[in-house]
């Protein structure tokens, strides 16, 4: 009986290591990241580029082998120029403040042109100007002083002087051979000049 007891409890510690083992098994092989098991080999097969199977990357879903470890003398080494800010490529420093105050470049002025040759000139071209207008030549500077009148009321006589000189004149005489007595008056006298207007004339008062 104790005999038949131990072959049993045998045959089932048996098993259940069997049943452990399988079970180890199946949770190994459904692991998650656990590698999938080798495909069988077979006949190669051209692909569609002419490259055999066997010759063509790992199958879909492998993962990639594990990145390559990096030795610490293989690191570069970091400077302060590394930290610093770098320029974009393809744009060159010019040097020009964005935001400063300078003043603008102000465009070029235009050439001014040239005023044109007047007459006299060696560049003028063209009909020579016309001669200038001779001066009107002014009456001479009265000479004399008028000092006073007499006689009838419709032909008074002026009294003038000129120096030393005392002359009794009456209208439209020639006084010095430059001026001619326009008119007497009581207090004053029009004297003209020869070879002028008779509308030129200058009047004299009485001198004290």
């Amino acid at each position: 009986m104790k005999l038949g007891q131990s072959l049993g409890s045998r045959k089932q510690a048996i098993l259940l290591a069997v049943l452990a083992v399988v079970l180890v098994l199946a949770i190994v092989r459904w692991r998650p990241g656990a590698a999938p098991a080798p495909p069988r080999p077979g006949p190669a097969r051209p692909a569609p580029d002419g490259v055999f199977a066997e010759d063509a990357g790992p199958p879909r879903g492998a993962r990639r082998s594990a990145s390559k470890e990096v030795s610490p003398d293989e690191v570069p080494l970091l400077s302060v120029e590394d930290l610093g800010a770098r320029p974009a490529r393809g744009f060159a420093d010019t040097g020009r403040d964005l935001f400063g105050l300078s003043e603008p470049t102000r465009p070029p002025q235009p050439t001014p042109t040239p005023a044109p040759p007047v007459p006299g000139d060696i560049r003028f071209v063209g009909p020579p100007p016309p001669p200038p207008l001779t001066p009107t030549p002014a009456p001479p500077a009265v000479s004399f002083k008028f000092i006073g009148t007499f006689g009838p009321r419709d032909r008074p006589i002026a009294v003038i002087q000129q120096g030393d000189q005392i002359l009794n004149v009456r209208t439209g005489d020639v006084l010095f051979g430059k001026f001619v007595l326009r008119k007497v008056g009581y207090e004053s006298i029009d004297v003209g000049f020869v070879g002028f207007a008779e509308s030129e004339t200058r009047r004299l008062g009485i001198t004290p």
